[in-house]
């Protein structure tokens, strides 16, 4: 007669608990991969929700500057550029306006008339593209990205043109700081192991972070980026590209066009992520997965054994003894 004793039960019992294991190994590999291109997925994602965020601020910064510039207007003082009591005015307004670095009216021949910030000698603004956009166009327009005249910051300038009955007699214009994008992004904090640019279109470099540790490149601000850094995109949506970084390091980008309320791109910026950083955040979470399996699958095999130990094993020698 074939041999029935407890210990064959069991080592068939475990054999059968391994062949069951084999097509769930197979689901499990391919599961696994798909799992890792999920996460992968995921932190692409993550990119490009800030990207699209700041470039979301931006259009908000520059709604609200010309909702500020418009109820400004309406002011005496400003209209009427009587120098001492429109420079005042406009100090006192921009302590409460942290998003711009100047304030100013602008006369039509393209002197600053009056102004948050007053320099010595004569200032001309009259290039600006801003200035020449409104006085063109008689409307509300935005310029390019600089760097003031007056602050040295990277700035976005806007412009209203302000009536006087006869036509546009000044320009009030105000300089949006491009660093409040990065103050603004992802709460103020920028992760560890992720970097932040703003360029302008012909990508001269605007505002780059951080500017401490191993990426101080506080030098590249004006600078050309290079030909491997991400060009803008075409397109309104953020998307993902890879590049040599300013600091030489190739990485992971979400680049976004920034767009004004009316649709012209003055600039992009770039978020930058370490593919190495990136992978690791993700094998950390897949590896997480596996130990919570490998644990489970030991548990099963415990269980098995126990079953064939204490019941299998144990009927047929409860049988004879019957």
């Amino acid at each position: 007669m074939e041999d029935v004793s407890p210990r064959n039960l069991q080592v068939r019992l475990l054999i059968l608990v391994f062949i069951a294991f084999i097509p769930a190994l197979g689901i499990f590999w391919y599961a696994n991969r798909e799992f890792r291109n999920l996460q992968l997925e995921a932190k692409e994602q993550e990119l490009i929700q800030r990207a699209g965020e700041v470039a979301t601020e931006y259009r908000r910064l520059i709604g609200e500057g010309k909702a500020f510039l418009a109820a400004l207007s309406e002011f005496d003082e400003i209209r009427s550029v009587r120098f001492s009591s429109c420079t005042d005015h406009l100090v006192r307004v921009l302590r409460h306006a942290e998003q711009f670095s100047t304030i100013t009216v602008i006369g039509m021949d393209g002197y600053l008339a009056c102004g948050s910030l007053t320099p010595e000698n004569a200032l001309y603004l009259g290039d600006r593209a801003y200035f020449v956009r409104a006085t063109s166009r008689d409307l509300f327009s935005v310029g390019e990205f600089t760097l003031g005249r007056l602050t040295g910051k990277p700035v976005v300038g806007m412009a209203l043109p302000l009536g006087n009955g006869e036509g546009t007699g000044s320009v009030l214009a105000a300089s949006v700081d491009l660093n409040v994008l990065a103050r603004r992004s992802g709460g103020g904090t920028l992760p560890e192991g992720y970097t932040f640019s703003v360029l302008d279109r012909n990508r001269r470099v605007m505002v780059r972070r951080p500017r401490t540790g191993n990426f101080t490149l506080a030098d590249s601000v004006g600078a050309i980026a290079g030909a491997t850094f991400p060009g803008p995109q075409e397109g309104s949506a953020p998307l993902i590209v890879t590049g040599t970084d300013l600091d030489g390091i190739e990485r992971l980008f979400a680049v976004a066009p920034l767009r004004s309320p009316a649709g012209n791109m003055e600039g992009y910026l770039a978020f930058g992520r370490t593919k190495v950083t990136l992978m690791q955040e993700v094998d950390e979470i897949v590896n997480l997965q596996l130990r919570f399996l490998a644990v489970g699958g030991m548990v099963l095999l415990a269980l098995a054994w126990a079953l064939g130990h204490f019941w299998l094993a144990r009927c047929p020698t409860d049988q004879e003894e019957s």
